[in-house]
């Protein structure tokens, strides 16, 4: 069997909860837990890699904005409670499917954005997807130093030290050609882990023209390296 794509399960059981929750509002129909499975797991195993392609279809089109999987989490929740909150079970649906389809998209452009204005700093809906397989001599060192660009298109890495945070970029970034090796500096300042060193530096690698950064775990202990929109 095929290897699940990071976050399908997660994708699998919001879908699942999603289209229950429709088919079920619609009083015409319902639909039973084992078919919600159904519908989980297929999005699990075939849905993730056809989101993917379309990701990339997506980002290499210049013209259309970058969408990342926190603004479509936002997107969807919105269009599911615009699409149930106002049904009652029997009456004629008062709020049109495609009214909820719009109010999901204006969701998924409309609040990243407004989030990081209200915060300040960018927020994880916001963050774009790194390219740290593209690198060499980066993942798996305590003080990675010299990194080498293994794709085949450019990338910007950066090294965060710990007195740099979101919402900047890493002072040290360095866009590599494919092939190409940078060369940072750590000082003496080691990998961030949990639990012996939360406060380090930490690494990531960016498609161009995002920027690397560093943002606190979501558990609030450790420092994540994250990719910035181009700002």
């Amino acid at each position: 069997m095929p290897e699940l794509m990071e976050g399908a399960i997660f994708w699998g059981i919001v879908t699942a909860v999603v289209v229950r929750a429709l088919v079920n509002r619609s009083g015409t129909r319902r639909l039973p837990l084992w078919g919600a499975a159904l519908v989980g797991i297929a999005m699990a195993w075939l849905g993730m890699p056809v989101l993917a392609g379309a990701q990339d279809l997506w980002r290499s089109t210049p013209w259309l904005p970058e969408v990342t999987g926190g603004a479509l989490f936002i997107g969807g929740w919105v269009a599911m409670i615009a699409a149930v909150l106002f049904e009652r079970k029997g009456a004629p649906r008062r709020v049109p499917l495609w009214v909820a389809a719009l109010a999901g998209g204006v969701a998924t452009f409309a609040v990243p954005p407004l989030l990081d204005a209200v915060t300040g700093s960018y927020q994880r809906a916001s963050f774009r997807a790194d390219v740290n397989n593209c690198t060499h001599g980066m993942l798996g060192q305590v003080q990675p130093q010299d990194v080498t660009n293994t794709c085949d298109f450019p990338i910007t890495v950066g090294l965060c030290l710990p007195t740099e945070q979101n919402p900047d970029p890493c002072a040290q970034s360095v866009t590599l050609a494919p092939g190409e090796v940078a060369r940072f500096d750590p000082g003496s300042a080691g990998l961030s882990s949990v639990p012996s060193n939360p406060a380090g530096l930490t690494v990531v690698a960016c498609r161009v023209p995002h920027r690397p950064s560093r943002t606190p775990k979501v558990t609030g202990r450790g420092f994540d390296g994250v990719c910035l929109p181009a700002g």
